[in-house]
């Protein structure tokens, strides 16, 4: 039997930035095991080899703990991983990472990569590849078969514990189960596609720094003003219930309407499942007033990450506004619009 051309053979281009996946046991802890490259080139060939794919191996250099990842880790794996697509032309793409940060950068890559028209699977793995009983190898099947299978243009997924998982809705649940992930809620329905950059006459001087507030029943308006003082790009609050915060606290809405002015501030509930609005109560209503957006059923890892690319892309004031309120790949449910038209 003649053998298919080398370009009918589906590829997976799989793309290794480091995490426990990678590491071994040391005197001093987890450390990257320096024979993972080669490990990694044989995990990948047996699984590849049954199913007649072909792989392409990159590697981040040097490797990251992905505790350590900051602003622009997932912007720059974006660029890496897209310009590796563009020349391999690959069938899937999969992303090997740390599991502790590995929500943040699924959910920002979800809209990094939204239009690149190719499968991007994420795992890593709760035990090193070489440990007894790990869940490397099993991880790694999966978002490799799940990246070869998947339709051009499917949104951006967690593969790990067995469960497949949309990107914008997942968030890590469990510190030491191999089920590490979990996504409350499905992606949302009418995605409408990320939007293209704004025309603000210049490129960012470099990634947006979003960051979170937890409002717990201990913290003040200076606690509030103090969380801004590295004088980040923006800022999510993480609310209770329904988008409730301590408005009645001294001096707590005027910081946040100071806050506002300055930089964008998005709420979110720190629930598990539900949606912020504003509306509801008057606590919340106060929010709103001071300039507060409303994140609707977003996670927290999808609103730093849609906030910050939306920074990134040039949106502000009214703009980015309307983007925060629209569902670009699945991370929001959108709010109904009244039918003004039916009005009496």
């Amino acid at each position: 039997m003649r053998e298919a051309p080398a370009h009918a053979i589906p590829t997976v281009l799989v793309f290794a930035t480091g995490g426990t996946i990678g590491m071994r046991r040391t005197e001093k802890g987890l450390a990257p095991d320096p024979r993972f490259p080669d490990a990694l080139e044989e995990m990948v060939a047996e699984i590849c080899g049954p199913i007649g794919a072909q792989s392409r191996i990159n590697h981040l250099n040097p490797p990251i703990d992905s505790a350590n990842a900051d602003v622009d880790t997932a912007p720059r794996i974006a660029r890496t991983v897209g310009a590796r697509a563009r020349t391999a032309r690959p069938r899937g793409i999969v992303i090997t990472h740390g599991t502790d940060t590995l929500a943040f950068t699924a959910a920002r890559l979800a809209f990094e990569l939204a239009e690149l028209g190719v499968p991007v699977v994420l795992t890593g793995s709760q035990l090193p590849y070489g440990a007894e009983g790990s869940d490397a190898g099993p991880n790694l099947a999966l978002a490799i078969r799940t990246a070869l299978r998947a339709k051009p243009g499917s949104p951006v997924s967690i593969a790990f514990g067995g469960k497949l998982l949309p990107a914008v809705r997942a968030t890590k649940h469990q510190a030491e189960e191999l089920e590490a992930f979990r996504a409350e809620r499905p992606l949302a329905p009418g995605a409408t596609g990320v939007p293209g950059p704004a025309d603000t006459g210049g490129s960012p001087a470099g990634a947006a720094r979003v960051i979170p507030f937890r409002f717990t029943p201990a913290v003040t308006a200076d606690d509030l003003r103090a969380a801004v003082g590295g004088q980040p790009d923006g800022l999510v609050l993480e609310c209770y219930g329904s988008g409730n915060a301590p408005t009645g606290r001294p001096g707590m809405t005027a910081a946040l309407r100071e806050i506002c002015r300055e930089i964008p501030v998005v709420a979110v509930t720190q629930c598990a499942t539900g949606a912020v609005d504003l509306d509801r109560y008057a606590v919340a209503h106060e929010l709103a007033a001071a300039g507060v957006i409303d994140g609707g059923d977003l996670t927290i890892e999808a609103a730093l990450a849609k906030l910050g690319f939306a920074l990134d892309r040039g949106a502000r004031g009214a703009a980015l506004r309307t983007l925060m309120a629209e569902n670009f790949v699945g991370e929001r449910t959108t709010a109904v619009q009244p039918d003004v038209g039916s009005r009496t």
